[in-house]
């Protein structure tokens, strides 16, 4: 059972103060101090918590700078999960010259994820109905890269010259259309964060039973519902095998 569990509790235990963040405080009716000040975290949540506080003091104030700080923090949060995706996928395959490389660059991160983790999609996928069979298991989280990236792109036009002020910052159609379209981005992160965990296991830490009920179904010599069964009986033949 460790073999299977292995890479994904170590991570699943650092995550667990990050979590108790989002749960525990509310980011709506938050000063200027508050935000800037209080539950201050540089992680994929503790950004997200943030821009949400912009965000809502952008709504109450009609103010354009709140929603440019949260499109900012936006931003930083989909690239920070990204990176926290591919520390948890490909561990040390991401050395140090990568690493460089996509320093200041949340493209580069999305191709190098893809280069490393191409089955990514479909691991998680994979990783998500092994870990539900197991008793007492935290619920994992899947994310679209793709998705994420698509709010990226659409956030980021918050940040740049879009056209004259009478069009942009002056208009409170622009404003508000910036709301709902940063709003989209930070809720989607922050409301998937409450369903469960972030976290991965690499192939070579399974069982060897499901090791090999991995390499059919990426080759998809079968399909999902398959693979819980599979689960359910390694888990059997696993606890039989701890009691003998």
């Amino acid at each position: 059972m460790q073999g299977l569990l292995g890479l994904l509790y170590s991570y699943l235990t650092c995550q667990k103060m990050r979590l108790e963040v989002q749960k525990i405080p509310n980011y709506r009716g938050r000063s200027l101090r508050q935000i800037i000040s209080e539950n201050i975290h540089f992680d994929s949540v503790g950004y997200t918590y943030r821009g949400l506080s912009w965000l809502d003091f952008a709504k109450r104030e009609n103010n354009v700078c709140a929603l440019q700080y949260a499109a900012h923090d936006a931003r930083q949060a989909i690239e920070q999960l990204l990176f926290e995706e591919i520390v948890l996928s490909v561990g040390t395959a991401f050395d140090r010259i990568e690493y460089a490389k996509c320093k200041g660059s949340s493209t580069k991160l999305h191709k190098v994820m893809r280069r490393l983790n191409p089955d990514h999609e479909k691991l998680s996928e994979f990783i998500q109905v092994i870990m539900s069979v197991l008793p007492n298991a935290p619920t994992l989280v899947r994310w679209d890269h793709k998705y994420l990236m698509k709010h990226w792109r659409k956030i980021s036009n918050y940040l740049h010259w879009a056209g004259e002020p009478a069009e942009t910052t002056e208009s409170s159609n622009w404003l508000s259309k910036g709301i709902v379209i940063v709003g989209a981005g930070l809720l989607h992160i922050w409301d998937k964060k409450g369903l469960g965990y972030t976290g991965a296991m690499a192939p070579k830490d399974m069982q060897p039973e499901i090791r090999e009920c991995w390499k059919n179904f990426k080759a998809e010599k079968i399909d999902i519902n398959c693979v819980e069964h599979v689960a359910h009986m390694t888990l059997t033949v696993l606890n039989n095998r701890n009691k003998a």
